[in-house]
């Protein structure tokens, strides 16, 4: 199998020009991409799909699709180049795509306030030194070693051995008591600027800038490597499985990342230690970064608050609006209601003028009553039935006591 370490091709003197980073995913198959990237060099390549060589080599690791040794294209130009492994077979008839990787956000212009605040806190962190031991560990240092202890105390009084191993913390590592060396100095330099750091729920470390909280993680970096099955492994392997298994391991390198979701947009987030540039080196730019992003931090939330405001004001608008159109239509109906009883109360008094000129000279009594009080008694209904009984005042009188809830179907 092919190591894993991709190498660019010698550089070509001829200047072309570039082309245009890709925005859309690739789309292709196991044996496109194998032939691709044994015909281009891995980082122009993936230069053309938008990620890193790193990034396309772990998309070839993934997929099994073996691709040319470090020092291959340096051979290849001399034509000693070795044979081309040939494309494993895979039970996966799946295509594979390829996204590109979202470019950062363009570094943003700090006001000159808060950069003077940011240019100060990283000159007098420029000193800072972290301590070979652990004197005076800061609060949140303190606290776990001594759960730690604790830990290791009930282990001890464990007479179960089960419950023994249970308790039993695994022993810092070197990396594990550099950590804590390390986060100790940025505690106190944080605090010096008058901040604070705390340890929230579930473990969550953060740091209080100017009332506003900036949440954080330290973690070491683990890579993926291959390993020769164990032999009870082989005995459970299937055919046409891997001789070998992916396992995380660790890398010794510690990286810093802040984990709250509303960061300011240019401001770093990630700090990651290599060879050359140890974690020591990064702490001023990471004091920097939490001093300069507690101002932004506060006027992002005023942001945010004053769209929240100018949010619920128009949707309050929105809500006076439909309740005024409501409010108008249910007026216009009952309008329509009014000249509907109108027209029928006309038919009525045709009816009442014909019954009056009747013959009436009838005695006769019905239900106590005689025709003129029957005839009475139609006019007054008549009369307080007419929408136009009060002129025209009374008829929009009646139509202005109508609200949005006077009707509710």
């Amino acid at each position: 199998m092919a190591q894993k370490t991709p190498m660019d091709a010698p550089e070509n003197p001829v200047q072309t020009t570039p082309k245009p980073r890709p925005t859309q995913p690739t789309t292709m198959t196991r044996e496109e991409l194998h032939s691709a990237v044994w015909t281009t060099p891995m980082s122009r390549l993936a230069q053309e799909y938008g990620i890193s060589g790193n990034g396309l080599a772990k998309i070839c690791d993934r997929e099994d699709i073996p691709y040319p040794p470090r020092g291959y294209w340096a051979k290849h130009a001399v034509g000693k180049a070795p044979k081309q492994t040939p494309l494993p077979k895979s039970s996966s008839a799946r295509s594979i795509t390829i996204r590109p990787t979202p470019l950062p956000p363009p570094l943003i212009e700090l006001p000159p306030e808060v950069k003077q605040q940011a240019d100060r806190a990283r000159a007098s962190a420029s000193a800072l030194v972290v301590p070979e031991r652990l004197l005076r560990p800061h609060t949140v240092i303190a606290s776990w070693l001594a759960e730690y202890e604790e830990k290791k105390r009930q282990a001890r009084n464990e007479r179960d051995p089960w419950m023994r191993n249970l308790y039993r913390p695994s022993e810092f590592t070197e990396t594990d008591r550099r950590k804590h060396r390390i986060l100790d100095a940025l505690f106190k330099a944080i605090e010096r600027q008058g901040g604070k750091v705390a340890q929230g729920e579930r473990g969550v470390l953060y740091a209080e800038v100017v009332g506003e909280k900036v949440e954080f993680q330290v973690r070491e970096k683990q890579r993926q490597e291959r390993r020769p099955l164990t032999d009870d492994e082989k005995r459970w392997r299937s055919p046409g499985d891997n001789g070998w298994r992916k396992e995380l391991v660790p890398t010794g390198w510690l990286v810093f990342e802040i984990k709250t979701w509303q960061w300011p947009a240019g401001l770093p987030r990630q700090w990651l230690e290599s060879e050359k540039q140890p974690m020591e080196s990064m702490l001023p730019d990471i004091l920097a970064t939490f001093v300069a992003a507690g101002p932004l931090l506060v006027q992002q939330r005023k942001d945010r608050e004053a769209a929240e405001r100018e949010r619920q004001l128009a949707e309050q608008r929105r809500y006076e609006e439909q309740q005024r159109r409501k409010r108008d239509a249910n007026r216009w109906r009952k309008f329509r209601e009014l000249a509907q009883d109108w027209h029928e109360l006309a038919a009525v008094r045709d009816f009442l003028t014909a019954l009056r000129s009747m013959d009436t000279e009838s005695a006769a009594e019905i239900d106590g009553r005689s025709v003129e009080e029957w005839i009475a008694w139609a006019e007054e209904w008549l009369q307080r039935a007419d929408p136009t009984a009060n002129g025209v005042d009374g008829v929009f009188k009646q139509v202005a006591v109508v609200t949005d809830w006077t009707y509710r179907d």
